[in-house]
């Protein structure tokens, strides 16, 4: 599993969510986006794992506090030998 964790912003005006989806959407890649101010730390990480089991390996998670990035970090730590996330990557998109 590899979570990234995004700070700052881009040029040209384009948010670091469009850049992230543009990229993405060049790779072939379709990876509906969560986002993390309708979720406790919790709920996030339950939304993680819903969308885990049904197949995706690309989850993007825009507009996370601080305290939900350390959580899913912590679970990441917790999971890292699991072969069920091999091969995931979790883009996460800190809130301004």
């Amino acid at each position: 599993m590899q979570v990234q964790v995004i700070i700052g912003s881009c040029n040209a005006g384009t948010s670091l969510l469009q850049q992230i989806l543009h990229q993405m959407k060049a790779d072939g890649i379709d990876a509906p986006t969560i986002q993390a101010g309708a979720y406790s730390n919790d709920s996030l990480l339950e939304i993680l794992e819903v969308r885990i089991e049904g197949g995706q390996r690309q989850i993007l998670v825009n507009g996370c506090t601080r305290e939900q990035i350390l959580a899913v970090l912590t679970w990441q730590t917790n999971l890292e030998d699991s072969p069920q996330f091999e091969e995931l990557q979790i883009h996460l998109i800190r809130r301004d």
